[in-house]
């Protein structure tokens, strides 16, 4: 068909719906590469117990049980019920008890200080030289307290006196650094025949991560079967490095940094560990120095109170989700004899 020989009013009909069909055909074109939307945004992070810490064992605390935590360790002051060099000093007490190790000045006694509300009155002494504990000293936290104390000329130990409801938290001598090979043989000791030991609690600097120290006794702990949560201390040296509080941009990204941290230490623990298996223990964050809430009445350091919760759990005396507690002392099923702590 010739087109210019068509009467002009076909013509014209022809070339109309040409050009529609042709401009419908680069209007689908177009379509179909079109640029895709922008992704939606990133949420921010805000400071919550799933976002300081990770979570992959045991469930978070609630509002309720953070409060309850806080309230145990708040309400009465903790009592100092042994000293121990050696293992066989330790007594056989009736108390569920818990126990942090640390390298040497790795922040254990500030953050003992902390966790006992008691940070003005240097419960656990403080020192800046490396290997200053040299004992296993176990404080007494909650319950009935102490017992009425002796008569003049009588002597009681401590330990039997402290009420029942309550734990006794360990500080372990520290190692590396200045602290003595045979501290640790005697730390080593508590951890593998202490009856009473419920978790112990390890701590690892922020900013300077997993040691080889710390490697081999957690390798050792794991290999043992003895219960241990990681707890990275001095968390504010990586989320407030400045005076200044970070503002919701930058806590958020600096939530991911953390999270990204805990990742990369789990992965190596796993090549540490060279069993194959993962490494599904909890890790906790926290700071004896800073707070990032400062509405909050209790005004309490950076992860404490999930730190607490922690502790009371190891026991069997943290709450439910409710804030609601059940009796008992955490050493159901458990036949204390008088020969534990003899070698």
């Amino acid at each position: 068909m010739d087109f210019f020989n068509l009467p002009p009013a076909l013509r014209s009909n022809v070339y109309t719906a040409l050009r529609q069909l042709s401009l419908r055909a680069l209007s689908t074109h177009s379509a179909s590469y079109t640029d895709p939307p922008p992704p939606p945004p990133e949420t921010l992070l805000t400071l919550s117990p799933t976002s300081l810490n990770s979570y992959t064992t045991s469930l978070p605390p609630t509002a309720p049980q953070l409060k309850h935590a806080q309230t145990f360790f708040a309400s009465s002051p903790p009592h100092i019920l042994f000293t121990a060099a050696h293992f066989r000093s330790l007594p056989s007490s009736a108390h569920p008890e818990i126990a942090f190790l640390g390298r040497s000045n790795v922040g254990k006694s500030s953050l003992l200080n902390a966790l006992f509300n008691t940070t003005a009155n240097h419960t656990a002494y403080v020192s800046k030289r490396p290997g200053k504990t040299r004992t296993m000293n176990g404080f007494g936290i909650g319950g009935t307290g102490m017992g009425a104390a002796p008569l003049s000329g009588e002597k009681e130990a401590a330990w039997k006196r402290f009420g029942m409801g309550g734990m006794v938290v360990v500080d372990m001598p520290g190692y590396g650094g200045g602290s003595r090979e045979e501290w640790g043989e005697e730390a080593l000791k508590y951890l593998s025949k202490r009856k009473q030991l419920r978790r112990t609690f390890m701590l690892v600097d922020t900013e300077h991560g997993l040691k080889q120290s710390d490697l081999s006794l957690l390798t050792h702990l794991r290999r043992s079967g003895v219960a241990y949560t990681i707890v990275m201390s001095k968390a504010d040296k990586l989320l407030h490095a400045s005076a200044k509080t970070p503002g919701a941009l930058r806590l958020s990204n600096k939530l991911r940094e953390l999270r990204d941290v805990q990742d990369r230490m789990r992965e190596k623990l796993r090549e540490a560990y060279g069993d194959g298996r993962d490494v599904r223990e909890d890790i906790l964050c926290c700071s004896a120095e800073k707070s990032l809430d400062e509405r909050s009445g209790w005004r309490a350091k950076l992860g404490i109170d999930e730190l607490r919760f922690a502790a009371l759990s190891a026991c069997g005396l943290q709450s439910d989700t409710t804030g609601l507690t059940r009796s008992g002392n955490g050493m159901s099923g458990v036949l204390i004899q008088e020969d534990d702590s003899l070698d």
